[in-house]
């Protein structure tokens, strides 16, 4: 033995590698998440084909949407 103390030294080394190893798996983690949720993301100009709602461009939108507009898209 090297030193007294040695072998706590070395359990606690241990025990931070493993810490450290966990919180760099979860970083990880939630980095590839949402690059493959990015990946995966799409702009909805429109319901699916097939879907029983339709957008009526045609339509002028009612007091209600509008409001609900100005207050989801201020700029818009």
């Amino acid at each position: 033995m090297a030193f007294p103390g040695a072998r706590r030294l070395r359990r606690f080394t241990r025990a931070l590698a493993a810490q450290v190893w966990q919180g760099l798996v979860a970083a990880g983690t939630m980095y590839f998440a949402s690059e493959a949720a990015r990946a995966e993301a799409r702009l909805l100009d429109a319901p699916p084909p097939g879907h029983p709602e339709r957008l009526r461009p045609d339509l002028p939108l009612t007091a209600l949407e509008r409001a609900l507009q100005r207050e989801l898209d201020p700029a818009g």
